[in-house]
């Protein structure tokens, strides 16, 4: 609309009168109307008048944009931003933060906008998405059709620290209608991320609630105390290392199980890209879950260890529960894993006789396919073949897993790798499509552990391909991160090759991460950054979009030098606990480790042996006698493999990097 300078004096006492520039008090939204001619046919002749002489930058507001040119039909364009879209249909509005707090790298503000005597708010890590947001919830209120639609474009900028097609849902805006809902939001927010302490948030949130010590035991090694706190005649309880601890994580119970839902949508509503699973709807495993598979994972290393104080101390934990109701009230650890480290590259076997990668997540993993050996040989007798978790397959071939059973996966940390190298200090930009994180770069992209030491590095600055004579003349050994594997997991199943002749994918149902837990770099990690390159798999292989969660009471950081050992146990294994020593790969006595391929070829042999039916067709007469023939004869896992290398390359996120071939290259010993 173009004034005078005459013009200038009225256009305040008509806004500061709840008059809008552009209609008359009280007029509705009306799709398609030139409310500008309205205006003007309102107007004084001597502001009629300089109308189409002159232009001038409105008064009103200085955050408004410019107006532009509008087409004959009056219809607003859905491409518009929503502050763009509002400000066309009731110029003038003006916009004001009304609070901003938080630390100066991580800042939040609350911006507020008046339609129709209605206050709207927003809030955001910068003012400009504040008022966006803001703007974006009268719409949704009064004109929900011309905001267009979230949909999944199919690029995903993993540069970014937020990418609307992953995080946003149609219902974010319709969260924060008050700056109390506002303030709750950013709270459990910023608690969820390790910003704020809990304790501190929930007394801003519930002031004057008091927390007890309900149990305290100075013999436990593992959070000994056990903090509650009562909200709306509800106890929630934490247990940490220490009372300070303790509180914490009962203070952190509250936030996610009784505020999450409302205050941080993306922990509830999957993304729009995001398939949900069928039996609870989300992809978000609930936290109280959550919370129960840690607690098992944690008490039964406490009580497994109690006979072995000396290799008790660890840096990483993971374990592997088996349920079969939604509420993991039934729970089972099946398997359990500690360590950090990699086998050193001049301790590499050419008989199978090591474990490469002794990481507590891959050890865990191990252990669940050494438990399904066992579970698989239940069926070489009819009297026990129905206390097996797997079933006869529907097509009479080999075996599928029960229905009703799930296994979840704890680790005390996020995964390394891509999971967790953004993770630690990781905020939101103070600049709206601005990413300042130094390696943002790299996001997304594989990454591969390096021998005998802790940490990762992208696998586009080492060589492509590994070699024995390279490795033996000095060359590190390069171990794909943890990240990567559990991708791989989500692709191919759990079971690797040589299960695959007798038992179709397993897959993981949950991920539960005790520190470091980060929503958007995890789902990221663990499957986001194939989905839309991931073409071609073979039946029944498919994308495993896994729930997830952190727990009530994280768990704090180990400091300190990590040990070189790792332990594993197993459920119905005789020998309770195994003991390695990471740099070698054999147990600390010398011998060959139950989780290594020479022992796991062993047990495939031992299905064959004792005629357990496969998919595959193969069988003791027809089985190879080499390892990797033997994987390479399950080609509908190879196919699988080839498919997920090739998603990944195709991602532009590397070449998933294979250990020298002579170390599969060995033969099958019946002596063993």
């Amino acid at each position: 609309m173009i004034l005078d300078n005459s013009s200038k004096s009225i256009l305040p006492m008509a806004a500061s009168n709840g008059i809008g520039v552009d209609c008359p008090d009280n007029a509705p939204f009306k799709e398609g109307t030139n409310h500008s001619n309205n205006v003007s046919s309102q107007m004084p002749a001597q502001i009629k008048k300089g109308v189409n002489n002159k232009r001038s930058v409105s008064p009103v507001t200085d955050n408004e944009p410019k107006a532009k040119k509008r087409r004959k039909t009056g219809a607003v364009q859905t491409s518009q931003t929503p502050l763009a879209i509002l400000n066309e249909l009731r110029p003038g509005l003006v916009y004001k933060i009304v609070s901003s707090d938080g630390p100066p790298h991580s800042p939040n503000f609350l911006a507020s906008v008046e339609v129709d005597g209605i206050v709207f708010s927003g809030s955001a890590n910068a003012k400009k998405q504040a008022k966006q947001r803001a703007a974006e919830a009268a719409l949704r209120t009064f004109r929900p059709s011309l905001l267009a639609p979230v949909t999944n474009t199919g690029e995903i900028d993993f540069t970014k620290d937020s990418n609307s097609t992953l995080e946003m849902t149609p219902s974010v805006a319709n969260i924060v209608h008050t700056p109390k809902r506002a303030k709750t939001e950013m709270l459990v927010s910023k608690v969820m991320n390790g910003e704020v302490n809990p304790v501190m948030a929930l007394n801003e949130i519930i002031p004057g609630l008091k927390f007890e010590c309900l149990y305290e035991n100075s013999q436990k090694s593992i959070n000994p105390f056990v903090f509650g706190v009562r909200v709306d005649n509800q106890l929630y309880q934490g247990s940490g290392s220490s009372k300070k601890n303790a509180k914490n994580a009962a203070a952190r119970a509250v936030l996610l199980q009784k505020f999450a839902n409302l205050c941080n949508p993306i922990l509830i509503t999957p993304p729009p890209y995001c398939q949900t699973f069928p039996s609870t709807g989300s992809f978000t495993l609930q936290p109280i879950a959550a919370n129960k598979i840690s607690e098992l994972v944690l008490e039964h290393y406490r009580d497994m260890m109690t006979a072995q104080v000396d290799y008790a101390r660890r840096k990483v934990l993971a374990g592997i529960v088996m349920t079969r109701n939604a509420d993991c009230t039934d729970g089972v650890v099946v398997s359990m894993g500690t360590g950090t480290k990699c086998v050193g590259g001049d301790h590499i076997s050419v008989k199978g006789a090591v474990l490469n990668d002794s990481h507590a997540e891959i050890i865990s993993r191990r252990g669940l396919v050494k438990f399904f050996y066992h579970q698989l040989l239940l069926h070489s007798n009819p009297a026990t073949a129905a206390q097996s978790i797997f079933a006869v397959s529907n097509e009479g071939k080999g075996f599928q897993l029960k229905p009703d059973i799930r296994f979840h996966l704890y680790i005390s940390t996020s995964p390394c790798g891509d999971a967790r190298i953004f993770s630690p200090h990781d905020v939101e930009n103070t600049h709206e499509d601005v990413d300042r994180h130094p390696n943002r770069q790299s996001r997304g992209q594989l990454r591969t552990k390096i021998e005998s030491g802790e940490g990762t590095i992208p696998v586009k600055s080492a060589d492509l391909i590994q070699t024995w004579d390279g490795v033996m003349q000095g060359e590190r050994l390069l171990t794909m991160s943890c990240s990567d594997k559990i991708a791989k997991w989500n692709v191919v199943g759990l079971q690797g090759s040589l299960l695959s002749h007798f038992i179709e994918p397993v897959y993981l149902h949950s991920i539960v991460v005790g520190s470091l837990f980060h929503q958007t770099h995890l789902r990221r990690a663990l499957y986001g950054r194939i989905e839309n390159t991931l073409i071609g798999l073979p039946p029944p292989f498919r994308l495993n979009k896994i729930m997830m969660n952190t727990t009530s009471s994280p768990e704090a950081r180990q400091t300190g030098k990590a040990p070189n050992h790792s332990v594993n146990w197993i459920k119905d294994d005789l020998n309770a606990v195994e003991v390695i020593n990471a740099v070698t790969g054999k147990c600390i006595n010398g011998s060959v480790s139950r989780l290594s391929k020479q022992m796991f070829f062993t047990n495939f042999f031992e299905l064959l042996k004792r005629k357990i039916p496969s998919k595959s067709g193969i069988s003791l007469q027809t089985a190879p006698d080499v390892y990797l023939d033997a994987k390479e004869a399950a080609q509908f896992y190879k196919d699988a493999k080839i498919c997920m290398i090739s998603a990944f390359k195709k991602a532009g996120l590397g070449i998933w990097m294979k250990k020298p071939v002579e170390q599969d290259q060995f033969i099958f010993n019946s002596a063993i």
